[in-house]
């Protein structure tokens, strides 16, 4: 199953008047910064750990320290780093609490600036809550283990050494997904995992397969133990909504790019296995990922492809096992190179929701209509209002 399309015009029957956020640490809804805040950056990439970026005022002139004034935030604790922390962000909407829970993770650095003009700031950065799961290296051989299997013994592995460190903080699988997806998937002959840490390895393999990694952490009273569910599953199958954003309304600006330089129409793989003594290859072609939403550039967007368009791309330096991982890996590769042909970065009214992965359907910039889908976003409360910017790349 793909994403399910369930269009949402964004600025129908709408209110973005009223933008608010609430930032939660310790346990503590911090209301007293709220007059000091400068800006709150909320960004979300691609597989990787999420971040807040968070700026307050920092001079106190009326305060109780020596000379003139007081440092409020940077001589106080409530904002030092190793803190849990809640970062909420959304509208008010007639009076209503519509904000959406952005980000639960960690306060990891705060960084005043002691300007010698303009006034004193502190700079306060956090990450999600996968970061305190990043501190188990992991060195280990697995042979014959489909991928879900690997992923489900890494993250038991990392849950268990992690459980003294954080005795209310519990990471979990969900059961019911990862056997989906073993029913589709095919063992890997053998896999080397050498002094790495666990979480960055998930990701990156998670990108190599076109999976996607995503967290859910459970709600609930300050203190109270909290369950980390980290999701697994191949991309194409996730439903979300699909927003429609429409240049003048409620796209405030969008730039895209047409790019052909690294384009190829087919990737090889070929290996030299040193131990098993065999050579094994993998070819794979744009008409091997006509069904993956790769764009034609002929046939979508009317380009007449030039005498260079033909190119192939040898790889020579993946270790593989086997002919059908060759191919995999080709395709993989092949599949990455097509989808750079158009991407965007663009600008819209702020929307919690518009996460990576979610689908847009863009209107009104002509021959660069159509559905895109975001791989970054980063959600800004400043004195502009509340925003949103995007990164996004052109699917069918």
């Amino acid at each position: 199953m793909g994403d399910a399309i369930f269009p949402q015009d964004v600025y129908v029957g709408q209110d973005y008047y009223a933008p608010g956020y609430r930032v939660v640490v310790g346990g503590k809804e911090l209301r007293q910064i709220e007059s000091d805040v400068v800006s709150l950056t909320y960004t979300d990439k691609n597989n990787e750990i999420d971040s807040v970026d968070l700026v307050v005022n920092n001079w106190d002139p009326d305060g109780r320290g020596p000379g003139k004034g007081w440092w409020k935030y940077s001589e106080g604790h409530a904002l030092d780093p190793w803190q849990d922390v809640e970062i909420w962000m959304g509208y008010y909407n007639g009076g209503r609490d519509e904000l959406r829970r952005m980000m639960v993770g960690e306060l990891v650095r705060m960084t005043p600036n002691f300007a010698s003009g303009g006034g004193a700031t502190l700079n306060v950065r956090a990450l999600g809550v996968l970061n305190r799961f990043r501190n188990t290296q992991v060195s280990k051989d697995y042979f014959q283990k489909k991928d879900s299997e690997i992923f489900r013994d890494i993250v038991d592995t990392v849950a268990q050494q992690t459980r003294k460190a954080y005795p209310n903080l519990d990471l979990t699988t969900d059961s019911g997904e990862l056997a989906r997806n073993l029913a589709g998937e095919q063992p890997v002959k053998h896999l080397t995992i050498k002094q790495e840490y666990a979480i960055n390895y998930l990701f990156e393999r998670s990108r190599s397969l076109r999976y996607e990694i995503a967290v859910d952490v459970s709600q609930g009273p300050p203190g109270s133990p909290r369950t980390v569910t980290m999701h697994y599953r191949p991309a194409n199958q996730v439903k979300r909504p699909t927003y429609i954003l429409e240049w003048g309304k409620s796209l405030v600006s969008f730039q895209p790019s047409l790019a052909t330089a690294a384009q190829v129409t087919e990737v090889i793989v070929r290996c030299w296995n040193p131990d098993l003594k065999k050579k094994f290859e993998g070819r794979a072609t744009l008409q091997d990922l006509q069904n993956e939403g790769v764009i034609d550039p002929a046939a979508d967007l009317g380009a007449k492809q030039g005498p260079q368009a033909g190119r192939t791309e040898i790889v020579t330096d993946a270790v593989v096992q086997s002919d059908a991982e060759a191919l995999q890996l080709a395709k993989s590769r092949l599949r990455v190179i097509a989808q750079s042909l158009v991407s965007g970065r663009g600008r819209c009214v702020g929307l919690p929701d518009l996460r990576q992965g979610v689908k847009l359907q863009m209107k009104g910039l002509g021959r660069f209509d159509g559905s895109y889908v975001v791989e970054q976003t980063t959600h800004t409360i400043g004195e502009g209002g509340y925003m949103t910017d995007f990164v996004a790349r052109m699917e069918k």
